[in-house]
């Protein structure tokens, strides 16, 4: 048996909204690529009429149907590892452990009433994941764990105000799905975890000795397009790879990316809701550099009157 993983991040650009860090584990026979197993149920290169795609979530959530695409593959595979589609969003961040005081401390997550599946029924979601669930299983392969890691403005500029450094502060996130998905990997196999690169960052060795401290670190290679390292524990090693476009190389990672996509669209749509509500005819935005200040110039009369913090709302970097 062998284990695969995946890392992939949503937002980092944006001065609005969250950095959603996701994470993918599954086992399989070594060898095994998750596409071919899946193939009559999911679709990678392009959208197929009764399959779901997993693929870069850029290419999934794109035109006029992308967030409900992205959707259906997020909310299948939580159903084939969960067996149930959460029926709102303030339910999903529960279970995916999200602490809700601190978040609501915002207030437009005060209401996470927004109802899940945004689009399609939950019957079909329920369906589906059943069937991925019954092919996995008939190849022998099992989805160990599903990680979705939003990072919300306040705790991002937190991070920032601690480390002064853009990269170390979007590490800090994606250190904790590691450690989790590392965690889960069972003690008798090899492995390989697949992470998109962090930015520009190239090093990583340092922090995964810390990460995992038991393992005896060798790094294979780092160079401007992938880092790889080995990880090796008693007679079985893991190698973990950094690399630009992760997620065309290896299915969690792929995976991992339309989850942290998804949960990202639905907490904009959060925040887009609430000040529509008090802007009347306000766009709404995705949140990048021009369009984020665009929104925030049409906002700027409710957050004064509202006295709303600033550090809650637009990153400093």
């Amino acid at each position: 048996m062998h284990f695969l993983a995946g890392v992939d991040e949503a937002g980092l650009g944006p001065i609005l909204g969250p950095l959603v860090v996701g994470g993918v584990g599954m086992t399989g026979p070594a060898g095994t690529d998750p596409w071919r197993v899946l193939k009559a149920h999911v679709a990678r290169q392009k959208h197929e009429k009764g399959k779901v795609r997993v693929a870069d979530s850029k290419k999934v959530n794109q035109g006029p149907h992308g967030l409900e695409r992205l959707e259906q593959t997020a909310l299948v595979f939580w159903a084939a590892l969960h067996d149930h589609v959460p029926r709102t969003l303030g339910a999903w961040l529960q279970e995916l452990g999200v602490d809700l005081p601190f978040l609501q401390r915002c207030p437009w997550y005060e209401d996470l009433s927004l109802s899940l599946p945004r689009h399609g029924t939950t019957d079909w979601l329920l369906l589906q994941g059943e069937l991925v669930k019954k092919a996995l299983r008939k190849a022998e392969v099992t989805l160990l764990d599903l990680v979705v890691r939003p990072v919300d403005v306040e705790e991002w500029n937190g991070l920032i105000a601690d480390t002064d450094n853009k990269s170390r502060a979007h590490f800090h996130a994606y250190a904790e799905v590691l450690a989790r998905l590392l965690g889960k990997m069972p003690s008798d196999v090899d492995g390989h975890l697949v992470a998109d690169r962090c930015g520009g960052r190239m090093h990583y060795a340092t922090d995964l000795r810390r990460l995992v401290p038991t393992a005896r670190l060798e790094v294979v290679h780092e160079e401007p397009a992938s880092s790889s390292y080995r990880l090796r524990r008693g007679e079985h090693t893991t190698t973990v790879t950094f690399a630009e476009r992760g997620e065309d190389r290896a299915f969690p990672t792929a995976l991992a990316s339309c989850f942290a996509k998804y949960l990202r669209e639905l907490m904009v749509e959060c925040l887009n809701r609430w000040f529509q509500v008090r802007v009347p005819g306000l766009e709404a935005t995705a949140g990048y550099y021009v369009d984020g200040h665009r929104f925030l110039e049409a906002v700027q009369g409710q957050v004064e009157a509202l006295a709303l913090p600033r550090h809650r709302l637009v990153r400093v970097r």
